[in-house]
């Protein structure tokens, strides 16, 4: 069943919630309506009573729905998040461990929220602090898929400050100017709803570290962005079975996986021009000349596997080996270091028929295996 989330961020303004809401699902000149089936609030402990107080005991949220004719929306203690820290709720974000608090919940719900395809989520910037509106924006960036949207909400300047002013109402309802004897009319209010595109970066993040893991820093996830724009440098640690990235990220590979990218770090230190794959059969059996290649392909890799495991003598590096093995490399690169820094040290080509090569520089790699000299 499809479901419709709205997430907000706010602090001592609950009008940012209805007016969203009005502008999403009310709003008459709004041709193309969205309405929530949820809507999620993170906020702090003061700004959750002014919620309670304001939107749920004074009714003003049951009216909204009533005043429109809104389906029931869920919209209460269970959907409303509190910034904590070991259980305590914060009162407000007032020191940096604060806003560090607020980025990592915001990057947990967004997650939580996008990882069900059968949802679409809004993420609205126009509440909180300023911190929180450009830590839920960039979150959005880093998880929101083609489905989910962003926005930004804005009322007519004269009810800004307006007491008592949450959404512009069906019938007359007047409120007061702040610090003045006006009285406006909320029916005479203007909720303009500003759509913001943003760059989805979903599809370069891994799929174990941070990205489908709970146990995270807002700021691991930035540093594994910024780690597929920077130059590679890529250690390749034999002994412990692992590989790493500009001492950073790490991925571990099963043997022949591992094999396989020694391989080609050999022949990118040792100035080969690459890996020429075998070609496969013709009519079910191997020339003598590809039987051969097939030999001396199969004698390059298993020095390089034989230090990983046990030889395996009934291993040939024929074309369907090296196919299924190249795949199986791809594969656990991406899941474990994003698409993006995968395809830096992944092996390519220049066109068909042309080698295999690893697409970083010689002096950029390092193959470390104490049961030789440490450092190849």
């Amino acid at each position: 069943m499809q479901q419709n989330i709205l997430f907000l961020v706010t602090g001592m303004t609950p009008q940012i919630i209805t007016e969203t809401l009005y502008a999403l699902a009310a709003d008459p000149e709004n041709s193309d309506k969205w309405i929530p089936t949820e809507i999620h609030v993170l906020t702090t402990a003061k700004g959750k009573i002014q919620i309670r107080s304001r939107l749920f005991q004074d009714g003003i949220f049951d009216q909204l729905l009533k005043d429109y004719n809104l389906p029931n929306i869920k919209f209460d203690d269970s959907t409303l998040h509190v910034i904590s820290h070991q259980g305590q709720e914060l009162e407000d974000l007032k020191t940096l461990d604060d806003n560090e608090l607020a980025a990592n919940e915001t990057c947990k719900l967004i997650k939580k929220f996008t990882e069900d395809e059968n949802t679409k989520l809004h993420v609205s910037i126009a509440g909180g602090r300023k911190t929180m509106g450009f830590y839920a924006g960039y979150a959005l960036s880093l998880y929101g898929r083609a489905q989910d949207n962003m926005s930004h909400v804005l009322i007519s300047e004269e009810f800004e400050f307006a007491e008592n002013f949450y959404y512009p109402t069906p019938g007359e309802y007047y409120v007061a100017k702040y610090n003045s004897q006006e009285r406006l009319n909320a029916k005479d209010a203007k909720v303009f709803l500003a759509n913001i595109p943003f760059v989805r970066l979903r599809n370069v993040l891994p799929d174990t570290h941070p990205l489908k893991m709970n146990n995270y820093q807002f700021s691991d996830v930035v540093e594994q962005i910024n780690q597929s724009n920077q130059k590679v440098n890529l250690e390749i640690n034999v002994t412990h079975r692992y590989i790493e990235i500009n001492g950073k990220i790490r991925a571990d590979l099963p043997p022949r996986e591992m094999a396989m990218l020694m391989w080609f770090a050999d022949c990118k230190q040792k100035a080969k021009p690459g890996i020429k794959a075998p070609t496969g059969s013709q009519k079910g059996k191997n020339s003598d000349a590809e039987i051969q290649i097939i030999q001396e392909l199969t004698f390059e890799y298993l020095t390089h596997y034989d230090e990983l495991k046990d030889s395996d003598t009934s291993l040939e590096v024929n074309k369907e080996f090296f196919d299924t093995t190249k795949s199986k490399l791809k594969r656990q690169l991406e899941k474990q270091l994003g698409i993006e820094l995968a395809a830096k040290i992944m092996p390519k080509q220049n066109g068909r028929g042309m080698p295999f090569y690893l697409p970083v520089e010689a002096e950029q790699i390092i193959i470390r295996n104490s049961f030789k000299d440490n450092v190849i």
